[in-house]
């Protein structure tokens, strides 16, 4: 796919002896073509095999929506596969390198278009992927010292659009400028002066697998004060700012897709401390459309952080955006909890 690698010149085609390309047919003899010729080819291979395949144009939602009383072609972007299986209608992603069988890059889910039909064209929109297709598991495992410091590994799965993205990436760079950048993204979630090294990236190019990025981490994430030390309840949310600071919003509310993020945080702290105190559980939810949880489990010597947020739709109404502000701030009030640590007051022996 030349658009995840690069276009050939009209000299380098011309020492080939390739010609313009003309046909689909032009396409698998290359064995190269952009995104929407590697579409094309895909819904002649349906074709050729017998099955009913149709070709649809749609918005790309990263950069715009769909509008159907906006009568013009100019707002339409990439090709898509319409392939009639068992008599049902499934859409496919063939230009989107790494797409899974079944599934649509996020920016072509619940995207507006035009397709064709048995008899003609049609305005249509391509289906929204359920919030659980989207998800992504964060596991810290800390051992701490009287000091605060930790040390430690974290372990984040990619699934679904976030999988996705980051193998997309891996396309335009080499693999140190991959690791820089997934090192960079742990770096903007964890407390300040964590050093966060990658030690391993699993089945980048197995797209029907997880993408598991294992890392190492050390350094601060206690706040000493006394003998009491001050660590952040879920360290993934430790730099985490008010999503909606605004008490009121003019236009609606976008997000790219729905997802879930679930946490799960140990952390072993020294001989001579106890918990103090710890965020209580609690859970809440929009409506029907988004859902936060957080519980603590502590065991001797270490406490666990279990935090689940989904959210299951990606477009709000004004008229809905007071009730999602409000539960964005619940989630802030409830990110910013810490476990409290206290040092245990040194035992004295009884005199005789």
């Amino acid at each position: 796919n030349t658009d995840y690698t690069r276009e050939r010149s009209g000299e380098e085609n011309k020492a080939e002896g390739v010609k313009a390309v003309k046909d689909t047919d032009d396409v698998l003899a290359l064995k190269r073509g952009n995104n929407d010729q590697v579409a094309h080819l895909f819904i002649a291979m349906a074709r050729a095999a017998g099955m009913k395949a149709y070709v649809a144009r749609v918005t790309d939602r990263d950069r715009s929506i769909f509008a159907r009383q906006f009568l013009s072609l100019n707002q339409l972007d990439d090709d898509l596969a319409i392939v009639n299986v068992d008599g049902k209608d499934e859409y496919f992603d063939p230009g989107s390198r790494f797409c899974p069988y079944g599934h649509l890059e996020w920016k072509h889910a619940y995207a507006g278009g035009i397709r064709q039909t048995e008899g003609g064209t049609a305005l249509f929109s391509t289906p929204q992927e359920p919030y659980t297709t989207s998800r992504t598991p964060r596991i810290g495992d800390l051992t701490m010292d009287e000091h605060g410091i930790v040390t430690g590994s974290i372990k984040m799965t990619y699934i679904g659009a976030p999988a996705l993205t980051w193998r997309q990436r891996s396309l335009t760079g080499d693999s140190a400028s991959l690791e820089h950048e997934l090192r960079t993204s742990v770096e903007h979630l964890v407390p300040s002066g964590m050093d966060v090294k990658v030690l391993s990236i699993d089945n980048l190019a197995d797209y029907e697998q997880p993408l598991t990025v294992n890392f190492s981490i050390s350094g601060p994430i206690g706040q000493p004060t006394g003998k009491r030390l001050f660590v952040p309840g879920d360290i993934f949310e430790a730099n985490a700012k008010v999503l909606f600071p605004d008490a009121k919003r003019d236009i609606p509310v976008y997000f790219d897709y729905p997802h879930m993020v679930q946490d799960a945080v140990r952390i072993k702290y020294p001989v001579g401390m106890t918990i103090e105190s710890s965020p209580a559980p609690d859970k809440f939810e929009f409506k029907n459309f988004a859902l936060y949880n957080i519980s603590t489990v502590p065991a001797a010597g270490s406490i666990t952080v279990r935090r689940n947020f989904s959210l299951g739709e990606i477009i709000y109404l004004t008229k809905e955006y007071p009730d999602l502000c409000d539960f964005y701030s619940k989630i802030s009030t409830e990110d910013q909890e810490n476990i409290v640590l206290t040092t245990a007051p040194a035992k004295t022996s009884a005199s005789n």
